[in-house]
């Protein structure tokens, strides 16, 4: 018999992961780019990208999933201009969806899963109302608007981290009819069965909010969702973006079409023949989905389960960490961590995370296992002499390293686990 018992450490310094708006595409489309907590957007590219829209199209809306599972999403409109004052976003939300989470047995865990997680890929898209946990979903461009740009936030708090996530993209809408009566009150909809958030609740997502003077029908006020079979204008996009992402590319790229993304830039797949909406989902298509609490069973739709389905237990053991950056101007970093062992292991892992290109060129007490394409996820192991840890002992790490300094410095999501069999 094995004994496996994992010894964990989480420290986030600044930013503390990496997720944004990828359909349609942001106003930063860089794959190694970080998630930015400051907002209400991030700091736009180089290349300006405007996605043209008609009033009353579907647009697909996505977002890369980053190996974090829980959590809802806010998504707002205001026209271009405005989208510098967070009050404004705050007071025309279109609807709060669902953050994602891999719904596959045993594929989620903690707030975390493998990148893409089960994401939707490109040509398909959520047409169904309960099927809201696969990182993406569809607006409908409101009737009402007048022709002109516009600028669509993305926020968000996914998995067990405190603080928020911006991301904004440009939408060009024309075709609209600004005389119509749209006046609302109250706050917009949120999604059905979405797995919460550890850190930061839905009321903290709703505070201060109120659902925008949208109309959704040609007349009136309408529902958002009332055509969301109806298929989108930007279906080929695929918000995956990239296994360069994953804690476990190889994994990531047997996933359903994954290899086929042959641009992170401008994520997409090539769609054969006429994009659908989904089979509408049963209670006995053996699929986990319409909201069902386990396969077939449980949800809005499907007859109660037999057993109610159950978190598994936190078996982790979580050992201090002690963590410090320092970076300077001419593009050089430091990086030290101190771990402090709960539990006597054989073997461990670090890995860190940067929310740009980070060049290890030295390191010590450790030695490299992997680092991503990008070189913004970096895993190390232990020398043979520092392998086998035990409770009390200290495991000191350091990491010098190049980065760009483009005006925007490193930030870092620091992981570490250690692993006894």
């Amino acid at each position: 018999m094995k004994l496996c018992v994992v010894i964990a450490v989480v420290l986030v310094v600044g930013c503390q992961a990496h997720s944004w708006m990828s359909c349609p595409p942001s106003l930063d489309t860089r794959p190694n780019r970080g998630g930015n907590t400051v907002g209400p957007c991030e700091r736009e590219g180089k290349t300006k990208i405007v996605t043209e829209v008609n009033a009353g199209d579907r647009l697909k809306v996505g977002w890369t999933s980053n190996n974090h599972a829980g959590g809802w999403v806010r998504l707002a409109l205001v026209p271009d201009g405005q989208h510098k004052v967070y009050e404004h976003f705050e007071k025309n939300v279109l609807k709060i969806v669902c953050y994602g989470h891999d719904e596959r047995k045993g594929r989620t865990a903690y707030g975390d899963c493998v990148h893409p997680c089960n994401a939707r890929k490109g040509c398909e898209f959520m047409s169904n109302k309960y099927d809201g946990n696969r990182y993406d979903t569809t607006i409908k461009i409101p009737y009402n608007l007048k022709d002109g740009v516009y600028v669509l936030q993305y926020m968000s708090a996914m998995s067990g981290h405190k603080t928020f996530y911006y991301s904004c993209a440009r939408l060009k809408i024309s075709g609209g009819k600004p005389s119509l009566p749209c006046k609302r009150t109250g706050k917009a909809p949120v999604a059905y069965g979405c797995m919460a958030g550890m850190a930061i609740p839905l009321s903290k997502y709703e505070k201060n909010t109120k659902m925008g003077n949208f109309c959704f029908a040609p007349n009136g006020l309408g529902d958002q969702d009332a055509d969301m079979r109806k298929v989108p204008v930007n279906p080929e996009c695929d918000p995956r973006i990239t296994c360069q992402l994953s804690v476990n590319s190889k994994a990531c790229m047997k996933e359903d079409s994954m290899s086929k993304i042959t641009n992170a830039w401008d994520p997409k797949q090539t769609c054969s023949g006429a994009v659908r909406p989904g089979p509408e989902p049963t209670c006995s298509d053996g699929i986990k989905n319409n909201g069902e609490q386990m396969v077939d069973c449980g949800g809005p739709e499907c007859d109660a389960c037999y057993e109610e389905p159950t978190e598994p237990e936190d078996m982790r053991i979580y050992s201090s960490l002690d963590f410090t950056q320092k970076d300077w101007e001419d593009g050089n970093i430091n990086l030290r961590a101190v771990v402090t062992i709960s539990k006597e292991a054989h073997n461990w892992t670090y890995t860190m995370f940067f929310t740009k290109p980070v060049n290890i060129k030295t390191y010590w007490g450790c030695k490299v296992i992997s680092s991503n394409e990008y070189k913004t996820i970096w895993t190390f192991g232990p020398m043979p002499w520092t392998k086998h840890v035990k409770p009390g002992q200290k495991i000191s790490l350091g990491f010098n390293g190049k980065f760009e300094n483009d005006g925007e410095r490193p930030q870092t999501v620091t992981k570490s686990f250690v692993e006894a069999t």
